[in-house]
Parts: C-alpha cells; structure tokens; sequence
C-alpha cells in the first residue's frame, strides 16, 4: 500500500478526528442544557432545535456533512457515495427540524415547523441547494479531469438524481416536505452509516493483506468483529425506532414519552464509535490511494 506524506497523512487523520470533535459538541451541548439549562427533557435530540442547542445542532450537523462528503471512501465506488449521501442528508436534518406536537403552537394542528421558523427554513434549504448545484458542477469536472471509471459516473449520477429530487419535493411538495423532511433524510442518513461499517467489515482483511498498517489494535479479526457488532446494533436501533413510529402512528400508542430521544443517542454513540475505531486503522496509513 502507497504510504502518503505526512502532510497528507495528518489532514486526512485531523479531518477524521475533527468529525468525532463534533459528535462530542453536540453531545456536550445537550448534556449541559439538560443538566443546568431552563429546558426540559424533550421527545427527541432533533427537538432542541427549538432551544438554546440549535447553533450547535445545526453547525455541528452541517459540518459532519462537509466531513462525511469530503472523506474519501477507501472501497470506491460504495463506500464513497455511501459517505456522499450521508453527508447530502446530514444539512437537511440540520436546518429542516422536526415539527413539533403542539397544538397551541400548530393553531390547532396536531404536528407543525411553527410560522415563525419556516422562512428560515426556506431560506436555508434553498441555499443549501445552491451550494449543492455548484458543488455537483464541481464533481462532474473533477471526474472528467481525473477518471472515467463507471463506478464514478454512476455515482456522480446518484447523487445528481438524488439532489434534483430533492429540490423537486421542496418545490412542488413545500407541506410534506417540512412535515417529513427531517425524517425522510435522518433514516436514510443513519442507515448509509450502517452499510459504511459493514463494507469496513468485509474489506478489513483486503486492507491488511494489500499493506495496509493497523494502529492501536493490531488483528483484523477484532476490527471485523467491532464493527459489524457497531452495524448490527445501529441496524437493530433504526429497525425497532420504525416498527415503534408505525405502531405509534397506527394506534397513538409508545412505549414512554422519550423513546425517540433514547433512538438518537444511541445511534449518535454507535456512530461516534465507529468513526473512533476506522480512524485508529486508518491512523497510520492516512488517505486512501
């Protein structure tokens, strides 16, 4: 396996660790308005949009998703566009909130993004998909620049189709898409996660048997091990949050007020996790080739 220089190796380490700083942010933020701020316990992570949490919740999820579109994915094409769409998904969930259950805040209605917040969300989106646009330009001339390989192209023709559903459901769907926008993005987004450490799982013994140096733990038996453990439990986490959406959808019924909030944390560990152990494999040989 080509070895990197330096430089290269510790901006590519730095990146990776700059991510789980800020999985770290936003778990600090929520524990410190839990424990001394004026905002109870809410139903979901995504709620503190509403409270003093929403610059770090928003910032912080804007990032990952910089982070997550800029690392490169060692296993092209899948990893890569798995990483892309993830981080495609991670703004949406940041400046599109879940609408909140209240119907005093609703005018009568019994879920709603509040008056108040929508132009915001407008604003944001919209410019979201601007930079989206100039960055999907970007994508197409590096591509024609540095490959042709089929796996590229029809990667870059996801996430094409993907954004320009997106902008079409913003457009001509503006109701549904702030009722369900925030949800229609944040499954998908912990679910891409999922499919990342299982492909980590499969090619760790690729990693080690092409050069590749394995930091901190030395077999590849145990980074196999972690991390389809990691993918099974966030798989297992998302599975149990959508059968309890459906029950609760179906009859009103749910298993206590927080359970959404519980679902989040969990998958914010299990992610936070993940992203801690595939950097200590990938501490020492820095970038993908």
């Amino acid at each position: 396996m080509t070895k990197h220089t330096g430089s290269t190796a510790r901006t590519y380490l730095y990146l990776r660790v700059g991510l789980v700083a800020l999985a770290l942010f936003l778990g600090a933020s929520l524990v410190l308005e839990l424990a001394f701020g004026d905002t109870d316990w809410l139903g979901s992570i995504s709620a503190y949009y509403y409270t003093p949490v929403r610059s770090v919740f928003v910032g912080t999820l804007c990032a990952m998703g910089v982070c997550l579109i800029a690392i490169k994915g060692r296993d092209r094409p899948r990893e890569d566009l798995m990483l892309n769409l993830a981080g495609m998904c991670a703004p949406v969930v940041a400046l599109c909130p879940t609408p909140l259950e209240d119907a005093a805040a609703c005018g009568g209605a019994a879920r709603c993004v509040p008056d108040a917040y929508v132009p915001g969300v407008v604003n944001n989106i919209e410019a979201l998909l601007v930079v989206g646009a100039v960055a999907l330009l970007f994508a197409v001339w590096t591509i024609r620049r540095d490959t042709h390989e089929r796996g590229d192209l029809a990667a870059l023709g996801v996430s094409a189709g993907g954004l320009a559903a997106f902008a079409l459901w913003f457009a001509v769907g503006r109701d549904s898409f702030l009722d369900y926008a925030h949800y229609g993005t944040a499954v998908p987004m912990f679910g891409l996660i999922v499919a990342v450490a299982l492909v980590n799982a499969a090619e760790v013994d690729t990693f080690v048997t092409s050069g590749g140096t394995l930091s901190m733990i030395r077999t590849a038996a145990t980074y196999r091990l972690a991390y389809r453990l990691i993918a099974y439990f966030m798989g297992a986490v998302i599975g149990g949050a959508l059968t309890l959406f459906v029950v609760k959808a179906a009859t009103g019924a749910e298993p206590f007020a927080h359970w959404v909030f519980v679902v989040e944390a969990l998958l914010l560990v299990a992610f936070t996790a993940f992203w801690i152990l595939q950097t200590l494999q990938y501490a020492e040989d820095g970038a993908p080739d």
